[in-house]
């Protein structure tokens, strides 16, 4: 018994129980974690570039680009498999795997810390992108996103080329996920622009804190400027210690890192059939596709949407948190247990109200669920004396530039901010523990008073219970969101073969199975099909050219991006249409076959999960 319990008291067998606990979790519910039509998606790009279709000239969609990442591992199941039967669960294991590691590099990366280590590490792996386990934009750019911090972190402690260019390369990855995240290389290069002109910033610092100075002690000699630059860096330490990120040769080295995935993604896009003519001539067709539309969404709608869900985090008061912070940066004593106590009795009531809404909300996936440890965190590190400002540079703020940016660029507003927070979440757990040890450390002071003392066990318990709070939340609310379904059937054929669906979803799936294996039988393999329906894993059953710009679609069918898609390209116009409803919806139909009219001349036929429309000629 002893020597388990001192076993147990080892980190690394904490980790791998604590790893193999959650991996369990994952497994439980990789089977059964609902069906969102953005996982399908995912695979639907690389599947019509592995069957002849190009980037940018048939497929308008802008997650488009992150099948670079998705191509491999389709490619190998197809040519495996044959087809794209069972590719669902493939790829789940594929990302899980992908997951795992990454949880597995966060532990060894900060393994000295000990048991801190492993609360990084299980933060960050407890959480599955929008409740899907699927290779997209999204987990691609939060597992770089981390990587990249790794990777600064790592160059902060030793330089290494190598290191330098694979930062280069999580960056590159970043940009391929979201384009837009490629002004954060600009910014980098203002960064280091100023950098170098730092000592003329100090001295003018310095010289404005003088401002009783005559003109002629205003003239500093070049020893006065040498000792106000020591007494800037009194005040500013360790700044020369971040010189190794904005010398020529980091930019030159990080560059490279960057050029190295510009360049594989070059090759990708034209060895797939890609064009220089249809990058250029489908530009607008790109901006104005989006279910969100960018070529018409406007910057002042950004803005109300941005004070909208402001408003909504601050659970409908606006003033609390922005207040909130105000009060601590003022406040002189926020070092005091007791006021450290209050402040984080404040933040730990708000977690909860917060958490409490969003699974009551009915728009909750529209919120950050890693926002209440975020914000915790945050002040944390605000009420801790000796900062780990290490971290907060190398993690923190990428992570907060990160989240900026990839809110501005994606549609699903703040839980794409959500996505991103899990990174800087992993550093708010250094920030959390090290505000933990310096309440322990002044509640052991004799200059404490018995409340500040008193304090302190309450402190240690706020913080561990948020901890766990978020923990809990990820896992049973927000990662899966359901229990296993009772009297669910094992799916044996098509894309989604090996996992579990309900008895509706099992009944309406082999419907569907039916209707295009018809389909399949009357048509010729390079018989262009459109689908018009929520389930794009269709497109991967029924094996046939896609006659559409997207398989995602905002609800139904664009006609006019339709229209101007077969003008694009006429190789794509439809020789069968096929309406998919599973409860026979006669509105829908009727709908989507009176605006189809407009463009085709058909003969309309009735199938078991919807109708399939047989074009005779265009009318356009």
């Amino acid at each position: 018994m002893s020597i388990l319990i001192k076993k147990l008291k080892n980190t690394d067998v904490l980790f791998v129980i604590s790893l193999l606990l959650v991996l369990l979790i994952h497994l439980f519910f990789l089977f059964i974690i609902p069906f969102f039509h953005d996982e399908s998606h995912y695979a639907t790009v690389p599947f019509r570039v592995l069957n002849g279709d190009s980037l940018i000239q048939h497929e308008w969609h802008l997650t488009q680009f992150a099948s670079l990442f998705s191509f491999l591992p389709v490619s190998i199941w197809t040519a495996i498999k044959g087809s794209a039967d069972g590719i669902f669960i493939f790829l789940r294991c594929v990302y899980l795997s992908i997951h795992t590691t990454i949880a597995v590099l966060i532990y060894r990366f900060f393994r000295k810390n000990g048991k801190c280590a492993i609360m990084a590490s299980m933060i960050f792996y407890v959480q599955i992108t929008y409740r899907i386990q699927a290779i997209s934009y999204q987990s691609v750019f939060v597992v770089s996103l981390l990587l990249l911090s790794l990777c600064l972190l790592s160059i902060y402690q030793k330089k290494s080329t190598r290191t330098y260019i694979f930062a280069g390369i999580c960056f590159g990855c970043c940009c391929v996920c979201n384009p837009l995240f490629c002004l954060a290389f600009v910014l980098y290069l203002l960064v280091c622009a100023l950098w170098t002109k730092r000592d003329v910033l100090i001295i003018k610092v310095m010289e404005f804190k003088t401002s009783r100075k005559t003109e002629k002690e205003k003239k500093l000699t070049k020893k006065q400027k040498r000792e106000q630059k020591q007494q800037m860096n009194d005040v500013f330490p360790n700044m020369e210690n971040y010189n190794c990120f904005f010398t020529k040769e980091a930019i030159l080295r990080f560059t490279c890192g960057i050029l190295i995935v510009a360049i594989i993604a070059v090759i990708y896009f034209f060895l797939t059939g890609g064009t220089i003519e249809s990058v250029f001539g489908n530009i607008e067709n790109l901006l104005g596709s989006s279910e969100y539309d960018i070529a018409s969404n406007s910057v002042f709608s950004k803005i109300g949407q941005t004070i909208e869900y402001f408003s909504k985090a601050n659970l409908g008061m606006p003033w609390i948190l922005p207040l909130l912070f105000i009060v601590i940066l003022v406040d002189k004593k926020k070092k005091k247990n007791a006021h450290r106590f209050a402040y984080l009795i404040i933040l730990a009531l708000w977690s909860v109200v917060f958490m409490v809404i969003l699974v009551l909300s009915a728009e909750f996936k529209m919120f950050a669920a890693s926002l209440p440890f975020f914000v915790f965190s945050t002040v944390c590190y605000l009420l801790t004396e000796s900062k780990n400002k290490t971290l907060f540079n190398c993690m923190y703020i990428p992570c907060s530039i990160a989240a900026v940016f990839h809110y501005l660029a994606a549609d699903t507003h703040l839980a794409a901010i959500g996505v991103v927070l899990a990174v800087g979440n992993v550093a708010g757990v250094f920030f959390a523990t090290d505000l933990y040890k310096e309440i322990r450390a002044a509640s052991d002071g004799d200059n404490e008073t018995i409340v500040d003392k008193d304090s302190y066990t309450w402190c240690r318990k706020i913080i561990i219970a948020t901890f766990c709070l978020q923990i809990l939340f990820y896992c049973v609310f927000y990662t899966y969101g359901q229990l296993p379904i009772k009297g669910a059937s094992k799916v044996t054929t098509g894309p989604y073969a090996g996992l579990y669906m309900s008895e509706e979803q099992y009944t309406n799936y082999n419907n569907a199975i039916k209707d295009l294996d018809y389909i399949k039988n009357i048509s010729k393999e390079d018989a262009p099909v459109l689908i018009a329906t929520y389930e794009n894993w269709m497109y991967l059953y029924i094996d046939r050219p896609m006659a559409t710009y997207t398989t995602w679609y905002r609800g139904s069918l664009d006609i006019n991006q339709l229209t101007a898609y077969y003008k694009e390209n006429p190789e794509k116009r439809p020789e069968y249409i096929y309406i998919e409803s599973p409860k026979f919806n006669e509105t829908l139909i009727q709908n989507t076959t009176n605006e189809l009219s407009s463009m085709f001349n058909f003969t309309k036929e009735e199938l078991s999960n919807g109708v399939l429309l047989k074009v005779n000629g265009n009318t356009i």
